[in-house]
C-alpha cells in the first residue's frame, strides 16, 4: 500500500494535525510499527507507546500536544482502522474481473457485470450471478442457484442446487452450502434415507467461515438471516432458521429445525438440540450444550446449559470437591461408628 495522510483522511475522516503529505506504506500495531506505518490509538493507555513509536503517523482519539508525528484526530479510531483495512484488503486480495479459460459457465446461466471467475469454476444451468461477484478457483455452483451482487466465494466452495445467496456475502474456503440434511427413517432396523428437497436461503451481508456446512431443508428452507456471521467448522442442520445479526463462533453445532433468534451470540463449541427455540438476544457460553428452548435475553453456560450465575456457583463447588472429600474421610475415621 502507498497513501498520503491526506488520502487516508479522505477515507476515514477526522482532522489532520501536521504534514498531510506524509507517505504511509503500511498499517501496524503500536509495538510492531516501523517507519512508514500508520498506527491507531483508541484510548489514553496506549498514548505513551505512541509517543515513542517508530510509526510515520498516528490515528488517535484526541489531540496530543506532545505527539510530534503527523496524526489524524477522530472520535472512533478503531472503526476508522476497519475502514482503512477494507480498502487495503480490496487492493491486496480481490481478483480482477474476467472469466478464466478453464472455467465452465453454462450458456443458460445469467452472469452480471464485472464478475470474476477463477480456474476450474463450474456454473451450472439456470444459475444467476449478480454484478461484481468474485468466485475463486475450483468452486462449484449448482443449477438454479442465485448469488447476489458484490459477493465473494473463495476457493473450493460447493454451492448446491437452488441455493439463494444474498448481496455482499462472503463464503470462505472449503465450505458446503446446500448439502443434504441428515434425515433417515428406521424401518426394520435399516436406515431409510428421507430425500431432502428443500433449499438454503442466505440473506445479505452474511459471512461464512471455512469448513462450514449448511444443509438444505427436507422441505421448505434452511434460513440464515441478514448480517449473520458464522465462524469456521460450524454445522447448520436442515430446516434451521437463524435470525438477523446472530453470531456463531467456531465449532457451533445447530441440530435440525432449531430456531435461533436475532442478535444471539453462540460461543465456541456450543451444541443446540433439534427443534429448540433460542430467543432474541441470548448469549450461550463456550462448550455449552443446549437441550431445551431459551427465553429471549437468556445468558447461559454449561452442559446442560443453565443460567450463567448458577453454573458459576456449580464450578466453584466442583473445585472444592477434593477438599470436601478429604474432610468426609477424616470425619469418618474419627467416628465411633467407623
Amino acid at each position: 500500500m502507498k497513501f498520503t495522510l491526506h488520502e487516508i483522511q479522505s477515507i476515514i475522516g477526522g482532522k489532520i494535525v501536521g504534514n498531510g503529505n506524509t507517505y504511509i506504506t503500511g498499517i501496524a500495531g503500536v509495538e510492531a510499527a516501523k517507519e512508514g506505518d500508520i498506527i491507531f490509538v483508541r484510548n489514553d493507555s496506549i498514548v505513551p507507546q505512541a509517543l515513542t513509536s517508530r510509526a510515520a503517523a498516528v490515528v488517535i482519539h484526541r489531540e496530543i500536544p506532545q505527539l510530534k508525528k503527523p496524526h489524524i484526530v477522530l472520535e472512533n479510531p478503531l472503526l476508522s482502522f476497519i475502514k482503512l483495512l477494507e480498502i487495503v484488503a480490496q487492493k491486496q486480495y480481490m481478483r480482477p474481473p474476467g472469466i478464466h479459460p478453464t472455467a465452465i459457465i453454462s450458456k443458460e446461466a445469467l452472469v452480471g457485470e464485472g464478475v470474476s471467475a477463477g480456474a476450474h469454476v463450474i456454473v451450472e444451468d439456470g444459475v444467476t450471478i449478480g454484478n461484481h461477484v468474485v468466485i475463486y478457483p475450483n468452486t462449484f455452483i449448482g443449477r438454479g442457484s442465485r448469488i447476489g451482487d458484490n459477493s465473494v466465494i473463495y476457493t473450493n466452495v460447493s454451492i448446491r442446487e437452488n441455493t439463494i445467496i444474498g448481496k455482499r456475502v462472503i463464503i470462505h474456503c472449503n465450505s458446503v452450502i446446500g448439502d443434504d440434511g441428515f434425515g433417515y427413517l428406521q424401518v426394520e432396523k435399516k436406515h431409510v434415507k428421507i430425500p431432502q428437497v428443500g433449499i438454503v436461503e442466505i440473506g445479505d451481508d452474511v459471512e461464512i467461515g471455512s469448513m462450514v456446512t449448511i444443509c438444505r431443508a427436507a422441505l421448505d428452507k434452511t434460513i440464515v438471516g441478514n448480517g449473520v456471521k458464522i465462524d469456521n467448522h460450524s454445522h447448520i442442520a436442515h430446516n434451521v432458521v437463524i435470525g438477523d445479526n446472530t453470531m456463531l463462533i467456531a465449532y457451533a453445532k445447530i441440530a435440525g429445525s432449531a430456531k435461533i433468534g436475532k442478535d444471539v451470540l453462540i460461543a465456541e463449541d456450543v451444541g443446540i438440540t433439534d427443534h429448540a427455540s433460542i430467543g432474541d438476544g441470548c448469549k450461550i457460553g463456550g462448550g455449552s450444550n443446549v437441550y431445551k428452548s431459551l427465553e429471549a435475553g437468556s445468558v447461559v453456560w454449561g452442559s446442560p446449559a443453565k443460567p450463567i450465575t448458577e453454573e458459576k456457583r456449580i464450578q466453584v463447588l466442583i473445585k472444592k470437591l477434593p477438599e470436601l472429600y478429604n474432610t468426609i474421610k477424616r470425619l469418618a475415621k474419627s467416628s465411633p461408628y467407623s
